[in-house]
This record gives structure tokens, C-alpha cells and sequence, in this order.
């Protein structure tokens, strides 16, 4: 008898721990990127085209499962863009937005950027720039990354450049980051001007 009462107290005492301590298992997100782009001719003559990209990405971030997360996440989304006439690529903006993911939003979270412009010349004369890429980073309520996504290969170092230098990383003809651009009011920023501007401003 003593010893069914050991058991059944042993059973009750694991319960009890298994109610108390619930395991809590990390946090497993899924990040959908959409850069929708649409170009348009806007001068046409004998030495070439004058063409405008614009850029629009929709960014989808869900959890796809573990133990319900309710603090608060902060997405970083960086829009890159490349030079035509050397290949390079740069960071051209950095957006920074706070969510929770909660049930009532069915544990997602959804941001559509504004419109970007591209300015580009094609033909005799090859100058201006083009949307190349995204890079998504998630990061906790304690600032450590969570997940990141990107449209190209890059290493935890390369990601923690970018994040650092913002728009002053300089990327190789390669897509790799190089470092920070010396002088970010010429050469590379000065052949994509319209980048930093809206469609509403055309």
C-alpha cells in the first residue's frame, strides 16, 4: 500500500511540474518579400532611353509555430539598390517598424513600403540605378536577431555592416559588402538621385 501511495504521489508531483514548467520553445518566423517593380519609358531619342523603376515591396512576417510569442518584434527592412555604371550596389533606404504578433491578427504581421524611384538612362550613355535586392532583419524585445531574409547570400557579418553602416554600406559587383562608402554625397549616391524620392514627387 505504501508503495502505490509513493507512486501516485510521485505521479502527482510530475504533473504538477509539467504544468508549472511549460517548455518554451524559440521562435520560429516566416518572412515573405514581394518587390513588385514596374518600369516606364519617359524620353525616348537617337542616343537611348531615359527609363524610371519603381519600387514597392510588401513584406509579410508570421509565425509559423512554437509557444505563443506576445512581446513586442522590430522589423528592419533595407532597400538596395545598384549603380549602372559601375556595378556597385548601395543601401537606399532603412525602414524600422514595432509589431506583436497576436491572434487577433493571426500571429502576422503585414507593411507595404512607399513607392520608390529608379532614374536610369539605357543606350549610348549607361548612367543611374536600379533596384537590386532587400534585406529583412527581425529582432526580439531585447534587441537580438530573430530571423533575417535576404535576396542575396549574405553572411552574419555582412548582415551586421549593413545594419551598422546603413546607408553608407558599399556592395562589390559581386553583392558583397565591402564596407562604408568614404564619401557618400558622391560617386555612387549621385548617380541614383531619384532613389530617395516618392512617385509622388514625379
Amino acid at each position: 500500500m505504501t508503495g502505490i501511495k509513493y507512486l501516485t504521489s510521485m505521479l502527482l508531483a510530475g504533473c504538477v511540474w509539467t504544468a508549472t514548467a511549460k517548455p518554451q520553445f524559440p521562435l520560429h518566423l516566416d518572412i515573405d518579400v514581394a518587390a513588385d517593380t514596374d518600369d516606364r519609358n519617359i524620353a525616348e531619342g537617337s542616343s537611348g532611353t531615359a527609363q524610371l523603376n519603381i519600387l514597392t515591396c510588401r513584406v509579410r512576417i508570421s509565425q509559423t509555430f512554437g509557444a505563443e510569442y506576445d512581446k513586442p518584434l522590430t522589423m528592419e527592412l533595407y532597400i538596395i539598390g545598384q549603380q549602372i555604371q559601375t556595378g556597385f550596389y548601395g543601401v537606399m533606404d532603412v525602414i524600422k517598424k514595432r509589431f506583436t504578433l497576436t491572434n487577433e491578427n493571426d500571429r502576422a504581421f503585414e507593411f507595404t513600403t512607399k513607392p520608390y524611384i529608379f532614374g536610369r538612362t539605357s543606350g549610348n550613355i549607361n548612367v543611374g540605378g536600379e533596384y537590386e535586392t532587400y534585406l529583412v532583419v527581425v529582432l526580439d524585445e531585447a534587441g537580438e536577431i530573430v530571423e533575417t531574409r535576404c535576396g542575396r547570400a549574405l553572411s552574419k557579418k555582412e548582415i551586421a555592416i549593413v545594419r551598422k553602416f546603413g546607408p553608407m554600406t558599399l556592395f562589390d559587383r559581386d553583392g558583397h559588402v565591402v564596407g562604408k562608402l568614404e564619401n557618400p554625397g558622391a560617386a555612387f549616391r549621385a548617380a541614383v538621385p531619384a532613389a530617395a524620392s516618392t512617385y509622388e514627387d514625379y
